[in-house]
């Protein structure tokens, strides 16, 4: 570590700058030597006025990582609804006469990115859904299905990732895309049994759940002890032979990773078939979906409907844990409720067009997909802070944003600093990219809209976030 840079990590760390005005906050962050081949840029305003108070390269169209979401999930509060609910439905595709269902049983998605979800409150988890759907069979009292279960994911289009999606994000849980049906977040666990060898290969020791058909390559290496998850899985939708690469740290025991479901609608459908035979309720054809088979849903009895959470709830889960998935789901949900057609749902348009009808300045604003893990979307830090002023007396919405060292991303960071309880922020990280953009409330009483970003940075990443909420916590009590 050169001297240059441990006394600025100092200063960010230790507060030398507290009393610093915002300029020199601004000066003394931008010159770290850790950006010396990357491209910073700042924003801040008073919220109460909506001036710009202080910059650096503000009106720089840059890639804004995750703090995107904040866009999408505003729009999607406005045009949807705070109260807006996606629908799930299971239906008998035909007659039922003396327990037999002759026909299919649909599961038919309605976009509902929570459906089956282990982490999102107040939601069933994967068993409690299926048990539900076989509850729900058992109780028309049918015994025998002549047909097949058929996952129909149909009310959106195939294409759930976005165009631009890197490879090496695709076989990852994060890289999972949106589909009509979704089930248990389109992520499954990855298990290794780890060795103690360093360069050894931790073989795959099962998944959960488990997935018909998915094979591996597994190219994986041991790392040194406490290096951390740095395993990849690369495979595509629709692909059930994936690679595995990277490192995970040697050691003992099982060693999980998480991976995108290669076909949501097709693994409800399978694991669906599978509860119902268990509960000795025959399914004479394998589990299928619409979209291998193309024919259209037969009319028959809705036997369970299930509503997700409010739409604000997924919003919370959204922007505190930063889920791709769910960012996507929303800007196709406003794009069908809109009328678009399903070969368009991933198209950014309704939101820029949302963006101008306020009146924000959308110059600097190019949108590629709903969650900001396309590496060109971009916008610069001073749309974000005219953005963020519009949003600042949307209650519910900025409780979705985390709050540093209470809640979400920001939880364990800024504890015991000025920053803790004052500081309200969606952060961003890809690849080489690192950005937060929220609020900061100061002990005067004055509130401000900031936004940060770094692109294509050489430092290591924790470096860099040890300055960035250093940066933070000096815009609570850097004079203005």
């Amino acid at each position: 570590m050169k001297p240059s840079y441990l006394f600025l990590f100092l200063l960010a760390s230790t507060g030398l700058s507290a009393q610093a005005t915002l300029d020199r906050v601004i000066q003394e962050f931008t010159a770290s030597p850790a950006f010396r081949h990357a491209t910073v840029g700042i924003a801040v305003r008073e919220v109460a006025s909506g001036n710009h108070l202080a910059g650096y390269n503000a009106d720089l169209s840059l890639i804004p990582a995750s703090t995107q979401k904040l866009l999408t999930t505003a729009a999607a509060m406005d045009i949807l609804g705070a109260d807006y609910r996606f629908r799930t439905q299971l239906i008998a595709g035909g007659e039922v006469n003396d327990g037999t269902l002759s026909g299919d049983l649909y599961v038919i998605g309605g976009g509902d990115p929570t459906l089956g979800s282990p982490y999102m409150d107040g939601v069933a988890d994967l068993d409690a859904v299926l048990d539900n759907w076989v509850a729900a069979v058992r109780k028309r009292g049918i015994r025998r299905i002549t047909g097949t279960v058929v996952g129909d994911g149909s009310y959106y289009d195939s294409a759930g990732t976005g165009r631009g999606w890197p490879w090496a994000d695709l076989g990852n849980y994060y890289g999972a895309g949106v589909h009509g049906l979704n089930i248990n977040e389109n992520a499954y666990q990855l298990y290794f049994s780890r060795r103690s060898t360093e360069g050894s290969t931790p073989p795959v020791s099962g998944t959960d759940p488990e997935i018909p058909g998915l094979t591996f390559t597994n190219e994986l290496r041991s790392g040194p002890s406490g290096s951390g998850d740095n395993a990849y899985i690369f495979g595509a939708p629709y692909n059930y032979h994936h690679y595995i690469r990277g490192t995970i740290p040697r050691g003992s025991g099982r060693f999980p990773i998480r991976g995108a479901i290669p076909d949501p609608p097709l693994l409800a459908a399978q694991l669906l078939h599978k509860k119902l035979t268990a509960a000795g309720i025959q399914v004479d054809a394998p589990a299928t979906t619409k979209r291998l088979e193309g024919e259209n849903i037969r009319p028959g009895n809705v036997l369970l409907e299930t509503f997700s959470p409010p739409l604000a709830e997924i919003a919370d889960r959204t922007n505190m844990r930063s889920v791709n998935l769910y960012a996507e789901g929303l800007l196709r949900e406003i794009n069908k409720k809109q009328g678009v057609p399903a070969h368009e749902l991933s198209s950014t348009d309704a939101v820029t067009d949302w963006l101008e009808s306020r009146g924000l300045p959308t110059g600097s604003v190019r949108l590629r997909d709903g969650s900001g893990l396309d590496a060109r979307n971009f916008f610069s830090p001073g749309f974000m802070t005219a953005f963020l002023v519009d949003r600042a007396g949307e209650t519910r919405w900025l409780q979705t944003i985390p709050v540093a060292g209470r809640s979400g991303s920001l939880r364990n960071t800024l504890r015991g600093t000025a920053a803790e309880g004052r500081v309200r922020a969606k952060s961003g990280t890809v690849n080489a990219v690192r950005a937060y953009a929220g609020y900061v409330d100061r002990p005067d009483g004055q509130r401000l809209a900031f936004s940060v970003v770094i692109n294509n940075y050489s430092n290591s990443s924790r470096g860099v976030s040890q300055l960035l909420y250093g940066f933070m916590r000096d815009l609570v009590t850097a004079r203005l």
